[in-house]
């Protein structure tokens, strides 16, 4: 084989591979915010930049907390179908994720203000959330038990809808002890 064809060759390949390259490459996170997790406006302090946290916080427990409530409205239905719950329940359960993941990124903002009151408040809305999610243990037994039914989901519903209601007015009291509010 020619020389000449030969580096034609390799180049040729070499250039195919780049760009096929980035089709096979992982999806990445744009701007290091986690899965999941709104972004959050920086601010021209650590302090703004909390304020920002907190709303986009209070934004998805909101988010969070109509999705149980439309959930629960579809559920009551007689016609409400295994396919509606499943595409419902991972709605909800991806929306909570992302309250989760929104609220650790404001968590770890306030953690950055080096206050005690800041930390506390942080640890008892973390530990808020934690109790929360338990409201999802018993349709998750029953579907594992392949015993679901539409009152356990309505249930579920409402329990969500209202401590998430619940925790969004502690994260608005919390805010001064989160830094915002000197």
């Amino acid at each position: 084989m020619n020389p000449f064809k030969s580096a034609v060759w390799v180049i040729g390949i070499v250039a195919s591979w780049l760009v096929i390259a980035p089709f096979c490459a992982t999806a990445q996170v744009v701007g290091g915010w986690p899965v999941g997790a709104m972004p959050i406006v920086q601010g021209p302090t650590l302090a703004a930049t909390v304020h920002n946290a907190a709303q986009a916080t209070s934004d998805q427990v909101r988010i969070t907390a109509r999705v149980a409530v439309d959930m629960g409205g579809r559920a009551r239905s007689g016609g409400y179908r295994m396919q509606d719950f499943s595409t419902d329940y991972q709605n909800l359960l991806v929306q909570f994720e992302s309250l989760r993941a929104t609220f650790h990124q404001l968590a770890q903002l306030a953690v950055q203000l080096q206050t005690a009151r800041a930390a506390n408040a942080a640890a008892e809305l973390d530990a808020g959330l934690n109790i929360i999610s338990e409201a999802f243990a018993p349709v998750q037994q029953e579907l594992q038990a392949g015993t679901l039914n539409r009152d356990t989901i309505v249930r579920m519903c409402q329990v969500l809808s209202e401590a998430l209601k619940e925790w969004q007015k502690e994260l608005k009291k919390d805010t001064s002890r989160l830094g915002m509010i000197r």
